[in-house]
């Protein structure tokens, strides 16, 4: 996945065994399309359509509740690296805010950062009112619709008790898959975020950082075992 698919720069990473490429930012359909283009569904019979479509709408509601989390101070972030005079800091979060947002498809709000960051890149045309304020006005308004979705995903995280035999029990079931690095363990991400002291352990496995997980596993089972 990059930002540099211009037809020179996609040659290269042809010669260099590379056999396809990722353009950023992309959507979620784009990103499907690849992906079954080079690997294919596990199982005896092909995913079908609704299957596909259902898969598709849930990596999209990640992709959004992923913005919502990362996104809340962005503006303030580079009207403060602006007054600081950090130009490069202030290029950098905004260029990080255009992907995202074209990411979730927010053509508007992928706009306005892109437009500031173009600004930040030209020493001869400073950065304008006018341009942070429609960034300003294009962040709160995305903000204010995927809003819900952060409130479910709380409610969803809220811990629920578990008892030692299902803490025990679900132990078993995720260990050989962090040994084996199998994704599929971040289904098991609203039962780990129900242990307590799991906290660690579930920002891994969600963040797919399965080797650092398996140690942190491994020390929370100590103390459950």
């Amino acid at each position: 996945m990059t930002a540099n698919v211009m037809a020179g720069e996609l040659e290269k990473y042809k010669n260099c065994g590379m056999p396809d490429c990722l353009g950023k930012p992309f959507t979620s359909q784009e990103l499907w399309r690849i992906l079954l283009k080079y690997l294919p569904p596990v199982g005896n019979d092909l995913i079908d359509e609704d299957e596909q479509a259902l898969a598709k709408d849930e990596l999209q509601k990640k992709l959004q509740i992923s913005f919502i989390k990362n996104n809340q101070t962005k503006y303030a972030e580079i009207t403060e690296a602006v007054a600081a005079g950090d130009i490069k800091l202030a290029r950098m979060i905004a260029h990080s805010l255009k992907g995202n947002a074209g990411q979730i498809g927010k053509t508007g709000l992928q706009n306005a950062a892109g437009a500031v960051e173009t600004l930040l890149k030209e020493a001869t045309a400073p950065i304008t009112e006018d341009s942070m304020n429609l960034l300003k006005t294009e962040l709160t308004s995305v903000l204010e619709e995927l809003k819900p979705l952060l409130d479910e995903l709380a409610a969803r995280e809220e811990p629920q008790s578990m008892s030692t035999e299902q803490v025990l029990a679900l132990f078993e079931k995720l260990e050989p898959m962090l040994e084996n690095l199998n994704p599929e363990c971040v289904n098991l991400l609203d039962d780990i975020n129900a242990i307590p002291g799991a906290e660690e352990l579930a920002r891994q496995i969600e963040d797919y950082e399965f080797k650092s997980a398996s140690r942190t596993f491994a020390e929370l089972k100590k103390k459950w075992t």
